[in-house]
């Protein structure tokens, strides 16, 4: 069964759709048309609002879904996960959240994907890192006008790298797909977020947005990737939680 939520919106930003994360339900995959994979153009790192559907988008979405995957690590090499065809993210900034760091597919906003950290008072608590991103997100959950809905969970295995004698942890990956409807656009994002307990009383979570820009399916199999492949390949690289933000 499938829950549904909607709250008021004042603004619009592709991450912040992730940041919803903390609501549910779901929706049948459309199955994608025949596309051939290519990346995007070369992305010149400058600001962007995003770009349109079509065959590009389709496109880029086929190669997120079919490309090998390879390393990218933060500023402070604090943390390190493989992303597809991860040659071709740019690092970004997102607008009004401070990020461990942040990439996007493309200078269309094709995927977005980053980290942040949370805090908590034992992060080895079942639960406790989840629960922490879902109280920091619930500030811009107002800021949406919004309609969620929520695919089941897809449990993975992850050890801490700087503990390595410690037993892993069993981590949930969040899939959802978000769909605002105001009058200025009507879009939706198939996202999925995953929280480690990293650092002394610290969390990373890491989420991916995809948009969907009348390919629904494909952006949905882009995403069950990041939940199944990409999620638990997340490393961490320092003893300590890294203090700059971005």
């Amino acid at each position: 069964m499938c829950l549904r939520s909607r709250v008021s919106s004042r603004s619009r930003s592709l991450w912040l759709l992730l940041l919803l994360a903390c609501a549910a339900c779901s929706t049948a995959k459309a199955a994608p048309r025949e596309v051939a994979a290519a990346p995007p153009p070369k992305d010149d790192g400058k600001p962007a609002e995003g770009g349109q559907g079509g065959a590009e988008h389709s496109a880029a979405l086929e190669q997120l879904r079919t490309a090998a995957l390879v390393f990218r690590d933060d500023k402070q090499q604090s943390m390190r996960w493989k992303l597809p065809d991860g040659d071709n993210w740019t690092r970004v900034r997102f607008w009004g959240v401070p990020s461990l760091v942040g990439f996007r597919y493309g200078k269309d906003h094709h995927g977005i994907a980053g980290a942040f950290i949370t805090h908590v008072p034992d992060n080895t608590v079942d639960g406790a890192c989840g629960k922490s991103f879902e109280q920091w997100a619930v500030p811009w959950i107002n800021l949406f006008e919004v309609e969620l809905t929520h695919d089941a969970p897809v449990a993975f295995s992850w050890r801490n790298t700087q503990t390595p004698k410690a037993p892993p942890f069993i981590l949930s990956a969040d899939a959802l797909l978000a769909k605002t409807a105001t009058l200025a656009a009507r879009d939706s994002y198939a996202a999925a977020w995953a929280a480690y307990p990293a650092w002394k009383n610290a969390c990373l979570i890491v989420g991916v947005a995809i948009p969907s820009r009348e390919d629904e399916g494909r952006a949905k199999i882009v995403r069950d990737r990041f939940a199944k492949d990409v999620f638990q390949t997340v490393e961490i690289l320092s003893v300590e939680e890294p203090k700059e933000r971005y």
